[in-house]
């Protein structure tokens, strides 16, 4: 199972806050959600107060979910971006920080996906391990750039994941929706290569897979004025609505929590379904989200009183 982990881009004077514990390679600021914990931002909020940065509004600094591979799965990381915050840093007993500005990032000690997340979320394109490109492009850090336009293949899977070719005013061409496409299948499965999953769709719906990945996927899942956490609880919201999708709606509440989603935000988007779509709709839906709970060895979030 993935683990979920909450990080900000927290700058100042123009550079970014890393830390890091002892020899261990530099990494930004934040830590892993807990289980028990349904407020993602309110988690977020007592992490960063744990290095005594404050932020006036936490929930306004969500940027969008990635994905990091790491030994043997992934990371799903909600990235934060603090517009501005208040505090004086402190750090727990071994670590360090660093101040580092984008065009210096090249000469960090850094994973290089993270590298990669880093400069994707200030609208650079994917940057080669090395930080060769980034050495070149000699690029200085703009407070404003806090607007994402990340490639379709670099790791990122929120908000402003359409990359460069769907920004900016350029056109949005059929490879372009495709590649748009098959990113969001790929984090909607939570895998590195969505290929073996398009394959499946178009052996079994050959007439519409097409359809489904350049249009459903790479044309309106991909617009960025919704992160994909948000479609994936719009999607579960409105399939457990129209009952009887049990191989649809399975497959969407497992993509939402592959989205950076709590199960309390599943539990609460389908008590809003029995509001507005009544009770035995709700009721119907109940059971898959336990076995997806079940499967992925999720503990059952508290009983309300």
């Amino acid at each position: 199972m993935s683990r979920i982990e909450l990080r900000a881009l927290v700058s100042r004077d123009g550079k970014l806050l890393f830390v890091r514990e002892g020899a261990a390679s530099w990494g930004l600021p934040g830590g892993e959600l807990e289980h028990d914990d349904g407020d993602v931002d309110a988690a977020m909020d007592t992490l960063l107060r744990g290095y005594g940065v404050a932020s006036p509004d936490i929930a306004e600094d969500f940027l969008q979910t990635a994905y990091l591979p790491e030994d043997g799965g992934q990371v799903v990381v909600n990235l934060y971006a603090p517009s501005e915050w208040v505090g004086d840093l402190t750090l727990p007993e071994g670590h360090e920080a660093g101040w580092f500005a984008l065009d210096e990032l090249s000469g960090v000690d850094l994973v290089p996906a993270l590298r990669n997340l880093v400069l994707s979320a200030f609208g650079l394109a994917e940057i080669d391990a090395d930080g060769e490109l980034l050495a070149q492009l000699g690029v200085e850090f703009r407070a404003q750039a806090l607007t994402p336009s990340p490639s379709p293949g670099s790791y990122l899977a929120g908000e402003g994941s359409r990359g460069p070719a769907l920004s900016g005013g350029s056109v949005i061409t059929a490879a372009d929706r495709r590649a748009a496409g098959l990113d969001v299948l790929r984090t909607l499965r939570a895998t590195t290569d969505a290929g073996p999953a398009f394959a499946a769709m178009q052996g079994s719906t050959p007439e519409i897979a097409g359809d489904v990945v350049d249009f459903a996927l790479g044309e309106v899942w991909s617009d960025p004025a919704l992160d994909r956490r948000t479609r994936s609880l719009q999607v579960v919201a409105m399939l457990a609505a129209m009952g009887g999708r049990g191989g649809p709606l399975r497959s969407h509440l497992n993509g939402a929590l592959n989205h950076g989603a709590t199960p309390e935000q599943l539990v609460q988007t389908l008590r809003m379904v029995a509001v507005y779509a009544g009770f035995p709709a709700a009721l119907e839906a109940w059971p898959l989200m336990e076995e997806v709970f079940k499967a992925r060895g999720i503990e059952r979030p508290g009983r309300l009183a």
